[in-house]
């Protein structure tokens, strides 16, 4: 059975299987906003999966190419009588991990950093964060350690609750304006219960 007889043809269709493919990997990352890096086990399952199949076409000789020349065909005939059970244990190996990529793909698989951050907020992350809040704070800090300690406490509960580690991370490199408006709702009320007790200990003359 031959599926095709033309090699560019069969090739035009990859390309453009993997054009598609791209180009559904860029608007799912423009829409949801994750790192392309997450697409990758599905760019090489795809991959792996075509070469595979095209693998398996032609060492199980299903499909069989037209050569300009005869010599061309001998010296394919030859590589078949010699690396037959190769390149078809090789098709097999690339269909099954193409397709192992493609149904139970791990998002962070190709990331270049070898320990996967963990997304659960710790105590070490809390009190890092209350300590940056304290410095953030300034002279505030130093003059009314207390309430600026009950602020920044407040504020940090608020934005573990409100957010994963992984999210409060991604949104770390944003620019501080930005950053402010994306936590501004979640700590509104310590920020309010902050400067009421700042004026009235001003009004004390604490």
């Amino acid at each position: 059975m031959k599926l095709y007889t033309n090699k560019r043809t069969v090739i035009i269709i990859a390309v453009s299987i993997l054009l598609g493919l791209l180009l559904c990997v860029y608007i799912l990352n423009q829409q949801s906003g994750a790192p392309i890096i997450n697409y990758l086990p599905y760019i090489f399952g795809s991959v792996f999966l075509l070469g595979g199949l095209y693998g398996f076409l032609f060492s199980f000789k299903i499909y069989k190419p037209q050569y300009k020349t005869d010599d061309q065909q001998i010296k394919v005939d030859d590589l078949l009588k010699k690396r037959g059970k190769s390149l078809k244990m090789g098709s097999i190996i690339m269909i099954l991990y193409g397709a192992y990529s493609l149904i139970w793909h791990d998002p962070n698989m190709y990331r270049l950093n070898s320990s996967i951050e963990n997304n659960e907020w710790t105590n070490k992350d809390k009190t890092a964060l209350i300590e940056m809040c304290m410095r953030g704070l300034g002279a505030t800090a130093k003059k009314y350690p207390q309430i600026s300690l009950d602020y920044c406490t407040c504020s940090v509960d608020k934005i573990m609750k409100s957010f994963s580690r992984e999210e409060y991370i991604n949104d770390a490199s944003k620019s501080p304006d930005e950053q402010y408006k994306i936590d501004s709702p979640f700590i509104q009320g310590c920020l309010i219960d902050f400067s009421r007790r700042i004026d009235s200990a001003k009004k004390q003359g604490k």
